[in-house]
């Protein structure tokens, strides 16, 4: 079963936070393995698993790196964290960014260039769910990568 059964979605992109947090308190109260503490042991066993899965499920589904490979996987578009981008305009875009995160020194050019990746994100973002819809796996592949780029990009910007 893969992490969006577990949880009752079907699979795609975008998912409602909402449902996915309610989903994840109401599996975990009902497989918690303290409610099978007079079960037999294979019965706590399969409850400790299953509350493993829910959890795995739930730390997929959560972040949307993760969701997106998981995606692609259930799509047949397995992504390999080895291959490199080979796009020279993103190369190119991803050094310049550098060197504009290099050169932000105030809290307003940093704004500005968090606006502008996040801008750039969103972008990628609805691209790759076009991919993927369409069939098109090489360039989801490639778009993951991308967005994996500029969520660590993201992650390194000085707030």
């Amino acid at each position: 079963m893969n992490a969006f059964e577990l949880f009752g979605f079907t699979p795609a992109l975008d998912i409602d936070e909402a449902q996915l947090a309610e989903r994840f308190a109401r599996l975990r109260a009902q497989f918690h393995p303290d409610r099978f503490s007079l079960a037999s042991s294979l019965e706590r066993r399969l409850a400790v698993q299953r509350a493993a899965d829910i959890n795995d499920a739930h730390a997929i589904l959560a972040d949307p790196l993760r969701r997106a490979s998981h995606l692609l996987e259930l799509r047949g578009g397995a992504t390999d964290e080895a291959e490199t981008l080979q796009d020279p305009a993103f190369l190119m875009q991803q050094m310049e960014l550098r060197e504009a995160l290099d050169t932000a020194q105030d809290e307003a050019t940093r704004a500005r260039l968090r606006a502008e990746v996040q801008g750039l994100w969103d972008t990628t973002w609805a691209a790759l769910d076009q991919a993927i819809d369409g069939g098109d796996l090489a360039e989801a592949r490639r778009l993951l990568q991308r967005l994996q780029f500029l969520a660590r990009f993201l992650e390194q910007l000085p707030r």
